[in-house]
């Protein structure tokens, strides 16, 4: 019997109700974005209109107009102008910086940071003469290579401008780098795109959202500047790009031309590059092109202006496993044994011996199907268990979540009661023999983890948590030293509404979560970091959610029954399975 991961020696006499969480990602991402409330507002020509462009049809074609500051305006026109020709992305901003002073005009970096908020900006007098504060109701932040961060409810920002007189007229002489967009002008003018990175052992894609203006050329050399930049912060340390550190555009332009994309980068770093490196940077960025750039068909890199070589047939690479699939099948609870339910019959697990006698609960498959595990009735146990052989008790905490597997075969839990760890054991018994890893993780001390879940490429986690009332949805990345698991890095925070305990993942970039209630309607959530949140069909006391293939594959449960989506309803699908999961 392996090695198994210790509890966490304390006094549970006051231990609370197990709860089950959600990770409920919401994934938004940002970019170099600019001032603008809605269409701008005029001072010196006619109103114009726009209608308004659903984020996922988006041509990116939409042309705001932009007004020069007039004469004799007053400081709060002249700040709200400034704001409102926020639009200008294609020419680098020039009206905006009309209404700034000569020097600050040219040190304002616009895309340092985008703030996007709802509802209306006011304008007041600051406690400095000439200065003024410029108030609104914040909904996200993005940073200047895309990456967005949601604001929790409620959050607010607050920009102090000053301004001065140049030549009898107010300009702005002291304003924070980056700008404000409404999240309607937003909408409008960003775009999701998809930067892919490796898994450790370079097989899987793991997307990595961010928000671009633009089309064509214009985004391919966004996305390759960022690709070089590297992934987003909560991926730093889990995640691996084929493109060596310090590489970067050997021009600020990446031409694209009869579905070629031509990528010029730095010589040195490209040439000292192995063939197999460049066929991975290769696959990477062709991948992540051909998701955001329609007529994007191939890659080709240049030093110099020359074409490199990248080797022939017998050196091509893998392509990336994108969205990693999840077998059709489910194993659940039925009758106090492990069942597999595939969309049709519910059946005995082929194989596996009786473990009635641990009260199972909550279980979980491996991708091959070929090993499974569960909680103890008591939550605080998890046992895996395979064909030939017995259960084994991987790991022991408090209140642990439902365990996950990841793609390569281990599998995880975390402890529900504040202590912070988490636990990993490779849990294929044909496998080398691994010691067990338990991880201490820093943001989660003090915080009531209710959910943790392995994301489909096994670089990510989603992870619910709760603190003095309060629930965090976050997503943190896995870094691994082989497969042995090291640390989490440092989550990214997702907003959500109300307070969601249960969630799996429905996608690569998306995620189904809901707060279980045995006697009310419950709303299922779908969190996306591309699009606007969701919300399923209602049905009355369901307690366990699992998902596969998309939101099509969305199932819900009562303690009585499993149902399956059927359009904007639900349909009875199965009797006599519980708290049924999708590999994973």
């Amino acid at each position: 019997m392996r090695e198994t991961l210790p509890a966490r020696a304390l006094d549970t006499r006051h231990r609370q109700p197990r709860r089950k969480g959600f990770p409920a990602l919401l994934a938004m991402a940002a970019v170099v974005l600019f001032m603008a409330g809605c269409a701008a507002i005029p001072t010196d020509g006619p109103v114009g209109t726009s209608d308004p462009v659903s984020t996922r049809s988006n041509s990116n074609k939409v042309d705001y107009q932009q007004y020069n500051p007039v004469a004799g305006a007053s400081p709060e026109s002249i700040i709200r102008g400034f704001i409102d020709s926020g639009t200008g992305i294609g020419d680098d901003f020039q009206t905006a910086r009309q209404y700034l002073t000569a020097p600050l005009a040219q040190s304002w970096a616009a895309d340092k940071r985008t703030l996007v908020y709802t509802n209306t900006v006011s304008v007041t007098p600051g406690k400095a003469k000439d200065s003024y504060l410029v108030k609104f109701d914040t909904v996200s932040s993005v940073d200047s290579t895309g990456v967005m961060t949601p604001a929790p409810a409620g959050s607010t920002d607050t920009i102090e401008m000053d301004l001065v007189q140049v030549d009898g007229e107010w300009r702005i002489a002291k304003t924070p780098d980056g700008v404000v967009l409404s999240q309607d002008t937003f909408n409008v003018l960003f775009k999701p795109v998809t930067l892919y990175f490796y898994d450790s052992t370079y097989t899987y894609g793991v997307p990595d959202v961010r928000w671009l203006a633009g089309t064509g050329s214009r985004t391919a050399t966004s996305i390759v500047r960022d690709m070089l930049a590297g992934p987003a912060p909560y991926l730093k340390g889990a995640v691996f790009s084929a493109f060596p550190a310090g590489m970067s555009l050997a021009r600020d332009s990446v031409s694209v031309n009869n579905g070629l994309a031509k990528v010029g980068l730095t010589a040195q770093p490209l040439l000292e590059s192995s063939v197999q490196q460049r066929q991975r940077m290769h696959a990477q960025l062709l991948v992540s092109l051909r998701g955001a750039v329609n007529d994007v068909t191939e890659v080709q890199f240049l030093a110099d202006d020359r074409e490199v070589d990248m080797g022939g047939s017998g050196d091509a690479v893998p392509a990336m496993v994108i969205d990693n699939p999840v077998p059709s099948a489910q194993v659940g609870i039925s009758k106090n044994e492990l069942a597999m339910y595939d969309g049709g019959t519910v059946a005995r697990v082929a194989g596996l011996g009786s473990v009635a006698a641990l009260g199972p609960n909550e279980p979980a498959m491996s991708y091959n199907e070929k090993n499974f595990a569960f909680l103890s009735a008591d939550g605080d146990h998890a046992f895996t268990v395979s064909a030939g052989h017995p259960p084994d008790n991987v790991a022991s905490g408090v209140a642990l979540t439902a365990p996950s597997f990841a793609p390569n075969g281990w599998l995880w839990t975390a402890a529900g009661d504040g202590s912070g760890m988490v636990f990993a054991a490779n849990a294929d018994p044909g496998a080398k023999a691994a010691a067990p890893v338990v991880l201490t993780v820093p943001w989660l001390t003090g915080r009531e983890v209710t959910t943790f879940r392995i994301s489909r490429d096994g670089t990510r986690a989603l992870v619910i948590s709760n603190a003095h009332g309060e629930s965090q949805v976050s997503i943190t990345g896995i870094s691994v030293s082989g497969q042995v698991p090291k640390a989490l890095t440092e989550p990214i925070n997702l907003a959500h509404e109300g307070a969601p305990t249960i969630g799996v993942w429905t996608g690569e970039t998306s995620v189904a979560a809901m707060a279980p209630s045995t006697t009310s309607e419950v709303a299922i959530q779908v969190l996306d970091f591309a699009r606007p949140t969701s919300t399923l069909a209602p049905l009355k006391g369901a307690t366990w959610l699992s998902a596969g293939a998309g939101l099509h594959d969305v199932h819900a449960q009562t303690p009585s029954q499993m149902y399956s989506q059927a359009g904007n309803s639900w349909q009875p699908a199965v009797k006599g399975l519980g708290q049924a999961s999708y590999a994973g």
